[in-house]
């Protein structure tokens, strides 16, 4: 790209196959994807996307700004298991628990529908991307 790089490019960077940026899924999972803007003018907001889910070419990528006293959105936050947890019981790690949330496990399903219903899956694809490019220009304006 000649000039300046949108977080739209990075983003495509990030879904590229062909160019081994983004790995099958099938063969390596990385835990999210990210890709920041970080705007020169220290009054303007440093403005994340995150896909939170493995493969950012099955996922979009979700705005999220830094601040003081956020609020924590149950559905990407993993189970906690409490005194409970196999982290914490002696002796430790004797079993495995799910901790998968719920952003984590609607991405299960989506892939599913991607890999075995053509149509609904487009057609969820083609959702999935509206509300990312929504995202993208609602953060644009607060830039702007």
């Amino acid at each position: 790209h000649i000039g300046d790089v949108s977080a739209q490019a990075m983003i495509d960077v990030l879904r590229d196959k062909d160019s081994g940026v983004c790995v099958d899924s099938e063969s390596f999972l990385t835990t999210a994807s990210i890709v920041s803007v970080l705007p020169q003018d220290p009054s303007f907001p440093c403005i994340h996307y995150f896909t939170g889910t493995p493969d950012p070419s099955r996922s979009i990528f979700k705005p999220f700004i830094f601040v003081d006293d956020v609020k924590l959105v149950p559905k990407v936050q993993s189970p906690s298991f409490g005194n409970d947890d196999p982290a914490k019981k002696i002796p430790r790690f004797q079993e495995k628990p799910d901790r998968r949330h719920e952003l984590y496990k609607a991405h299960e399903w989506a892939r599913s529908l991607l890999e075995n219903d053509q149509d609904k899956g487009q057609k969820l694809m083609k959702i999935m991307l509206d509300l990312e490019r929504q995202g993208l220009e609602a953060m644009e304006d607060i830039l702007t």
